[in-house]
């Protein structure tokens, strides 16, 4: 890509909507907090990476964190609860939350839509690892669990297969230059992959080449696909939004575009989880209107140890201070990583993640019916969304949607 774009995407997980699905007690509250720190992470990256096309997946990244914060202890433990939003939930509820939220998702497979996630520890053989660590995210988080020698030159090529296999080959090469042979003890991994046909399929013919503006001033011929029909919408403050729901409408996504007068910034500024879930997405209603949005496709890697030090995470990722006793004793983040892909076109949606954690040895409602046109030619944000369980699965933000 010439020109960097932000994309903002994020996939939630919607909330109880004609699926007959049994939400556990503790799954909205998880929700809630995999939703708060989503819009915080996605926030700080457009921070530090500003102007450029972002696609993340906060719901991976908050599972492998939820995974290492069953073996953090004291200040360490603290941190990691506040950045992940769940302070206030007991543990217990956050690991039965999780199971629950990966039993549903993992639920929602058949011929149009694919949905599945997978965890995965691989321990230092030979070292002690405190049982109840691995009990605990086998039993929540179903985690397969291997000892594996990192001094082996192969221990890349097996995660590295590993994260290739769950993603149906969209993530590979997760782990090259990662591993410390001599002092790396564990590598905790999660994986997400989703491919979702629209419900409503956007036409090819409908598809032609029309001009995105880019921040700056410059223009891009690209493909933009349309579609002339009721859509769920809102107009907020500064910015139009629209949800574009999957095949069984349990998965939707959502896709704002800032006013000409405002800014992907701005738009940043005024999302959040709370706000999210109490106005933005009870705001949306149906009208009659067209929707032009770009067709494009994105792989995007991230090293998260930056934006999570930058929350207040940091105790975990200090070779001298970290606690992490319960896992075993003198260990700390040495890294995390994410990378993901999507692609976005008349048919549907095709979304992965991988998030890894290594960790080494230390030393207002619009009247219905009313047409409005979104024509989706600037900057935008947009996330996906499940119906059921109400978690922001992926988050973007694009500034330049030409593929190549």
């Amino acid at each position: 890509m010439k020109r960097k774009i932000i994309l903002v995407l994020c996939l939630v997980w919607l909330v109880r909507l004609n699926s007959g699905y049994a939400m556990p007690a503790g799954e909205p509250k998880l929700a809630a907090a995999n939703n708060a720190f989503a819009f915080n992470l996605l926030r700080q990256i457009a921070k530090e990476q500003p102007a450029a096309n972002i696609f993340i997946s906060p719901y991976s990244a908050a599972t492998v964190l939820q995974m290492v914060a069953n073996g953090a202890v004291g200040q360490t433990k603290t941190e990691m609860q506040q950045v992940l939003a769940t302070k206030a939930l007991p543990p217990d509820m956050v690991n039965a939350g999780a199971q629950a939220a990966a039993q549903s998702l993992n639920s929602l497979n058949n011929t149009n839509l694919i949905l599945t996630t997978a965890n995965s520890i691989w321990y230092q053989g030979g070292r002690p690892v405190n049982p109840d660590f691995l009990a605990l995210n086998r039993q929540f988080f179903g985690s397969t669990i291997e000892p594996m020698d990192f001094a082996d030159p192969h221990a890349v090529d097996v995660i590295n297969a590993w994260a290739n296999e769950k993603t149906r080959g969209r993530i590979s090469h997760l782990a090259d230059g990662m591993i410390d042979p001599q002092n790396t003890r564990m590598f905790l991994a999660n994986a997400v992959y989703f491919k979702g046909k629209w419900s409503d399929p956007f036409q090819p013919d409908d598809t032609k080449n029309r001009t995105f503006h880019l921040r700056g001033g410059g223009q891009k011929e690209i493909p933009m696909m349309t579609q002339s029909k009721t859509f769920t919408y809102r107009h907020g403050t500064g910015y139009q939004a629209v949800r574009l729901p999957y095949e069984g409408e349990n998965l939707a996504m959502y896709v704002f575009l800032p006013e000409t007068n405002s800014s992907l910034e701005h738009l940043l500024g005024i999302l959040n989880g709370d706000r999210w879930q109490r106005v933005t997405k009870p705001g949306f209603s149906e009208k009659d209107g067209t929707v032009v949005l770009p067709k494009f496709k994105l792989e995007y890697s991230v090293e998260l140890a930056p934006p999570l030090q930058s929350l207040g995470m940091k105790l975990a990722f200090d070779m001298k201070q970290a606690d992490f006793s319960g896992i075993a004793s003198n260990l700390y983040v040495s890294a995390a990583r994410q990378k993901t892909f999507v692609e976005v076109k008349e048919e549907g949606t095709e979304a992965a993640a991988v998030t890894a954690v290594m960790m080494e040895l230390s030393t207002g409602p619009e009247p219905p019916r009313e047409h409005f046109d979104m024509i989706v030619d600037r900057p935008f944000v947009f996330l996906i969304e499940d119906n059921r369980t109400g978690m922001i699965l992926f988050m973007g933000v694009m500034f330049d949607p030409a593929t190549d």
